[in-house]
């Protein structure tokens, strides 16, 4: 199997770094991007290559989120660093949906239509359950559907995975064991089967991503400024991701009484989570609603969860409700967390969101993900269980022209 697919290359960070100018580098993905591993490691890397370049790494990385919301929050999180590269990696939170595909398509012309010298490079990650598909020559689902997009648009792509599962067979890597375990002549992949260790499982992703830099460099012709191919047509026909955005609740949003904006000067959630949003829209009595007036196919909201969050009852233009629960078998903590509608005709529609007045069985929601500890949490903590709180950051939409 090959791990890397060159493409076009990286043309223009390639020549600015040689050049010693000034360069900005955008690491745009989920946990394994968050985290302090191969984003650190390859721009320590590239530091170490280009001494004379001012090298600046942006950390785009935002835990459990997948290439919807990456459409969404691109112009805020991305395009306004103005980067001259951009990391894409999104494989292991899409999980393979077919949508998966045009979101990723979204997060491309997005960035071509910014700057058609922007150079972007997808990366791949490996879960433990992709190591049999690895082991018998097939990539990940998710993967290939990328690929399409990466053959569209002349994107290089590396498949992280392949050296893993070669070094799982070469009897030198296991891929998940418990942190109190050691294993002579091993490398410990990971403790938990998604994410790698820090340093030594990163560094196998980092000699991945350095080697096939190499070889972009190498084969790089210097014919100066490139720009990226842009087609007028997407891959995917009517793709609408392209238009995502994220807002302001305010912006587009009535509120009921009930609803307060909390920011990091009163409530300690907020400066937990300033890195995200600026504040926090906050009710906690059922029957309090937000009603959103927009134009577009999707809308969704950019939340925070957590054991006392509630459930939302949603009617769009005026239809039979229907429930989105904000509670999650995750929500033994706070965390950041989001939900987009399913996709509507374009155009003009008025959707109201109302926190529910039944409760969620969240003991049992525990219970049947099999987590144990998070019930045992239910048990000692009855009293945070039992509420219904919904705690908004931002608005997410999908305007399409019309």
């Amino acid at each position: 199997m090959k791990e890397f697919f060159p493409r076009r290359g990286l043309p223009n960070v390639i020549q600015k770094l040689e050049n010693g100018e000034p360069v900005t580098i955008v690491y745009f993905g989920g946990s394994n991007t968050r985290s302090e591993g191969y984003r650190v490691m390859t721009a320590d890397w590239l530091r170490d290559q280009y001494p004379h370049a001012d090298i600046r790494a942006v950390n785009a990385g935002i835990d459990g989120t997948g290439s919807d919301l990456g459409c969404a929050r691109l112009e805020t999180d991305v395009l306004s660093h103005q980067p001259d590269l951009v990391f894409v990696e999104f494989v292991g939170n899409d999980g393979g949906v077919p949508e998966s595909k045009a979101r990723i398509e979204g997060i491309v012309r997005q960035i071509r239509k910014h700057s058609l010298c922007t150079d972007i490079l997808f990366v791949y990650t490996i879960k433990e359950r992709d190591l049999k598909l690895f082991q018998s020559g097939e990539y990940q689902k998710g993967a290939l559907m990328q690929e399409e997009v990466a053959d569209y648009y002349g994107i290089p792509s590396i498949h992280l995975g392949v050296a893993v599962s070669q070094l799982v067979l070469d009897g030198k890597l296991v891929f998940t064991s418990s942190s109190d375990v050691s294993i002579p002549g091993a490398v410990i992949f990971t403790h938990d089967s998604i994410h790698p260790t820090i340093p030594e499982g990163h560094q196998i992703y980092t000699d991945t991503i350095t080697r096939s830099f190499e070889k972009m460099r190498e084969l790089r012709d210097h014919v100066g400024k490139v720009e990226h191919h842009l087609p007028q047509d997407p891959l995917v026909p009517a793709n609408p991701w392209e238009y995502a955005t994220m807002l302001p609740l305010d912006r587009l949003t009535q509120f009921s009484a009930g609803w307060s904006y909390m920011t990091s000067n009163d409530f300690a959630l907020v400066r937990k989570y300033d890195w995200l949003f600026p504040g926090l829209w906050r009710a906690v009595d059922p029957g309090e609603t937000i009603t959103v007036e927009f134009e577009g196919t999707h809308i969704g909201l950019f939340d925070i969860g957590g054991p006392d969050s509630g459930r939302l009852k949603v009617s769009v233009d005026g239809g039979e409700s229907f429930l989105i629960d904000r509670f999650t078998p995750y929500n033994d903590h706070n965390r950041n967390q989001y939900i987009f509608l399913p996709e509507l005709p374009n155009g003009k529609h008025t959707v109201c969101f109302e926190i529910d007045h039944k409760k969620t069985d969240k003991a049992a929601v525990f219970e049947a993900s099999g987590n144990e500890r998070s019930m045992e949490h239910v048990r000692q903590h009855p009293d945070w269980y039992d509420q219904t709180v919904i705690q908004l950051g931002k608005l997410l939409l999908v305007q399409p022209p019309s």
